[in-house]
């Protein structure tokens, strides 16, 4: 330790399944060092090649440090530096002028979770915004499918213990890749398996996961739900499911029995191209061998029947019996066992109204000068959606309009950022007071400021402090809520799972568990549905077994391309931080090596991809982690590594079965050689 260091309890605040505890080393106002924290149950002692890289992040040239005015056109970056006083004057003139002509609906907040602090994420943000009565924004670009499909069958988003893992003997990774993208896992699966678990991948990818534990089944892509089905109805039909767990903990079986009726083993077989034999093996090992841990990713519920591969996935969990176990269920998310005061947060009691709702997914149409009435004004924070929005085309055009005042808080100059009329300068996460919990582990964690943050960066929070009084709300009660307050606010509640989990008791011990078991089951000993667990179908309006064989059918476009998250950034975060990319310094697509013959392309040429909504050029490479008529591009790069636009100019704003979710990998695309040099990377 040096002279004068100190060390504080920090948290990852990126949005990863992990939410590891880190240790920061600060002297002199600098943040010096960053590691896992050590005594961390779940992070223990290491963390991921993104935060082992994070001074870099702290000290990138592209890191926004003061107000910026723009004084070029849309999308070129140019600014000129001025002060909070100047900004915060002319961005409260504009949109109180917004709010008086147009109303509040002109006004649209877009974020996510580029920092999932409660604080960062969700509070003085959402005061604001019921308080002028904006637009409300449906944040369903990652997880909607996944939530709605979870939420119809277990009542809340809530799974096995992670530290449960190792109970185990059965584990399914259906979906997911966790080397890549819940490093943390890792350790609890080995110990599982070197305690005699057998674990299985199902997956259309040869994933880095499948590469460490061998066992694959390879299905054909957007066929999750067929797969599930199709054991489901042979569990059913073969009197292998577990009749008594069903009868006294589930309804629906009539309903579920006659919804997958049409899915024998030889179609499932067809459509899935997993051998009947296999699936018969799966199906009886899901049964016979406890305890049973699905493993669900997000992936397998980003594309047209999302929400109904969740939600048959989610059936096999009950038919199986699999919550009897501790360290059995079916662990998608988390995210709902932290009881948190969201009311004494967020106060949506500030609602003014009943202001419409716009998907994020479809912020392309929303930015549309044909809505009515339309956005006029649009506030990005926590997100960049120049780059992370589907249909991206229509997204770039929205924000090229001259009449939409664009307001971007921001670490770094993203892509959004470039568009913007004014960009505020924001605090990362080693500069401010935060608490966190995590979609998949069960503690609560105290983030504590390091340094001062740099230049003139702000938090969230008192970004919208700043305006609410350039709108003139800054004297409202709710606008003057300290962070300490917030925090206070979101902890005050009487639910034993957070009893004792307190501000005070933060400061001394900043990791704190909730007040539960591993080995409590869900749904057994605890958040058991008043109506028990669902087997009957979804609502899907619409949705038939002649659509679903025939979905993304178009002879124009005969590759699929999937779109998974990578180990060296998350979606566009850390797009920037260039030794993190050394192994993929441009944009490249993998393609199966017989795809590449019948395309007449070869590994390292440059190539376009296309459809009816846009291209991009990236670099081709030979793969069999792709099958046949299968292309991998990883999410997402910044548009200026593609010459101003990305993988998103394939990808639609159409919506998913139920839910409202996203459809990023039911993109289909044609390839075709890149011709104009110029044009290309």
């Amino acid at each position: 330790m040096m002279t004068g260091a100190r060390k504080v309890h920090g948290v990852c605040p990126h949005d990863c399944y992990d939410t590891c505890g880190l240790e920061i080393t600060a002297q002199d106002n600098q943040v010096i060092r960053i590691r896992g924290e050590q005594n961390h149950p779940i992070t223990q002692g290491f963390a991921c090649l993104k935060i082992n890289r994070y001074q870099e992040r702290l000290n990138h040239p592209d890191r926004v440090l003061y107000p910026l005015r723009r004084t070029g056109p849309k999308g070129s970056g140019k600014f000129t530096r001025c002060t909070w006083d100047e900004a915060m004057t002319e961005i409260g003139r504009q949109l109180q002028h917004i709010l008086q002509n147009y109303g509040g609906e002109a006004v649209l907040p877009y974020s996510f979770s580029g920092n999932l602090g409660i604080l960062s994420e969700a509070s003085m943000d959402r005061r604001f915004f019921h308080a002028i009565g904006a637009s409300r924004l449906a944040r369903t670009i990652c997880t909607a499918s996944a939530d709605a499909a979870w939420k119809w069958v277990y009542g809340s988003r809530i799974g096995p213990d992670p530290e449960s893992i190792s109970h185990a003997r059965f584990i399914v990774l259906w979906g997911t890749n966790p080397v890549a993208t819940n490093i943390h896992q890792i350790p609890l699966l080995d110990k599982a398996v070197e305690q005699g678990a057998d674990l299985v991948v199902i997956d259309p990818l040869q994933t880095e996961t499948v590469d460490r534990y061998g066992s694959h089944i390879r299905l054909n892509p957007g066929t999750d739900a067929v797969l599930a089905m199709g054991i489901g109805r042979y569990l059913v039909d073969e009197k292998l499911y577990d009749a008594d767990f069903v009868a006294h903990y589930s309804v629906g079986l009539d309903a579920y029995r006659q919804f997958v009726e049409p899915w024998t083993l030889e179609k499932t077989a067809a459509l899935t191209g997993v051998k009947k034999p296999v699936i018969q093996q799966l199906a009886w090992r899901l049964k016979n061998v406890q305890p049973l841990l699905i493993r669900t990713g997000y992936g397998v519920q980003r594309h047209q029947y999302g929400a109904l591969a969740i939600w048959a996935i989610s059936a096999l969990s009950i038919l199986t019996g699999s919550y009897r176990h501790p360290g059995g269920g079916h662990l998608v998310s988390n995210s709902e066992m932290f009881p948190i005061n969201w009311e004494k947060l967020t106060r949506p009691d500030l609602l003014r109204g009943n202001p419409r709702e716009i998907n994020m997914l479809q912020l392309g149409n929303a930015l549309s000068p044909a809505l009515n009435p339309p956005i006029k004004a649009l506030i990005v924070y926590n997100s960049n959606p120049a780059a992370t929005a589907p249909d991206q085309s229509a997204v770039l055009q929205g924000l090229m309009r001259d009449d939409l005042l664009t307001i971007v808080h921001e670490q770094m100059l993203t892509d959004t950022a470039r568009y913007a009329d004014w960009v505020l300068p924001a605090a990362m996460f080693p500069e401010i007071l935060d608490v966190h919990t995590s979609y998949w582990h069960r503690y609560v964690q105290l983030n504590q400021p390091a340094v001062t943050p740099a230049g003139e960066a702000v938090s969230n929070t008192e970004f919208f402090r700043r305006l609410a009084q350039a709108v003139g709300l800054g004297r409202e009660s709710w606008a003057l809520d300290s962070d300490e307050t917030l925090i206070k606010q979101a902890l005050d509640t009487d639910h034993p799972w957070l009893q004792g989990i307190t501000w005070d008791s933060l400061q001394s011990k900043p990791v704190q568990k909730l007040r539960l078991s591993i080995e409590d089951r869900p749904f057994i000993d605890f958040g058991w549905p008043q109506s028990g667990l669902r087997l009957d179908p979804l609502p899907l309006i619409g949705m038939g077994f002649k659509e679903f064989v025939g979905a993304n059918v178009d002879d124009r476009y005969p590759l699929w391309l999937i779109t998974p998250s990578r180990k060296n950034t998350i979606k566009s975060s850390f797009a920037n931080i260039k030794s993190l990319l050394v192994k993929e310094p441009v944009p490249t697509v993998y393609m199966h090596p017989q795809d590449m013959k019948i395309f007449n392309v070869n590994h390292g040429d440059k190539v376009e991809l296309y459809n009816d909504r846009g291209s991009c050029h990236m670099i081709v490479h030979a793969s069999e982690r792709v099958s046949p008529g299968v292309l991998l591009s990883y999410a997402v790069r910044w548009n200026a590594d593609g010459n101003g636009k990305n993988v998103n100019q394939l990808t639609s704003q159409t919506l998913s079965d139920y839910g409202g979710g996203s459809t990023f990998y039911n993109t289909r695309v044609n390839m075709k050689l890149c011709q104009q040099e110029e044009s290309c990377l």
